[in-house]
């Protein structure tokens, strides 16, 4: 983790761009060595993680609610941003959402073709959710299926998390950082599981995928 002392934070705002090409972040994944994971701790409540949170030296968010629209057949990758610092030309990566062409499989509950298939050409509109503090990210439409062959896939970074992981007033030492991990829950007041399947320090970034969305937030 390259850290500055105390992380000066998620250093502002949301730059969302999305490619329908499948040239796009390509880079990355092939790089990255997973370790084997840790025993699966099952469901936690929420007092018994730690959650990072965003520096309260950051700036604001320039978003925290986008929606954009998928289709099944083509590849559909979105990165959110932060603003670009003095000199960069685009500011650092906070997450990535990728669905492949074929990822899209069926409808959700609450959509008028409920439970059906998507075929190719098929749309749907997708909602991106941020909580600017805690850091914990809804994706909807809730209950929509992903093809468990080609899920789609999501990437969390953490590097400009404040490093008081676990909030005790102090900084937490480097080893810490091996804790971290991606988590997953349902609806407000379930249970978390962990989700996490790719981590990479050397990026601060951890990747799962997904058959369904909910919530997510990276907890130590």
């Amino acid at each position: 983790m390259k850290s500055e002392g105390m992380k000066s934070g998620f250093r502002s705002g949301l730059l969302l761009t999305w490619a329908l090409t499948a040239g796009l972040l390509a880079c990355g994944t092939d790089s990255i060595v997973a370790p084997p994971p840790p025993p699966d701790p099952g469901p936690l409540p929420t007092e018994s993680l730690s959650f990072l949170r965003q520096s309260g030296t950051a700036p604001a968010l320039v978003t925290t609610d986008t929606t954009l629209v998928a289709t099944k057949g083509t590849k559909t990758e979105v990165r959110i941003r932060y603003e670009p610092l003095p000199g960069q030309i685009e500011g650092e990566e906070f997450l990535e959402l990728k669905i492949e062409e074929a990822s899209l499989f069926r409808y959700p509950p609450a959509h008028p073709r409920a439970g059906q298939l998507f075929e190719d050409g098929d749309t749907i509109t997708i909602r991106i959710r941020v909580d600017p503090t805690d850091l914990v990210v809804t994706l909807d439409p809730s209950g929509i299926e992903f093809d468990a062959n080609q899920p789609a896939e999501l990437e969390i970074r953490y590097g400009n998390a404040d490093d008081d992981y676990d909030d005790d007033g102090t900084p937490d030492p480097p080893e810490t950082e091996s804790q971290i991990d991606l988590w997953r829950q349902e609806n407000v007041g379930d249970p978390w599981f962990r989700i996490g399947e790719i981590k990479d320090a050397e990026l601060d970034r951890v990747r799962a995928r997904l058959t369904s969305f909910s919530r997510y937030a990276l907890a130590i």
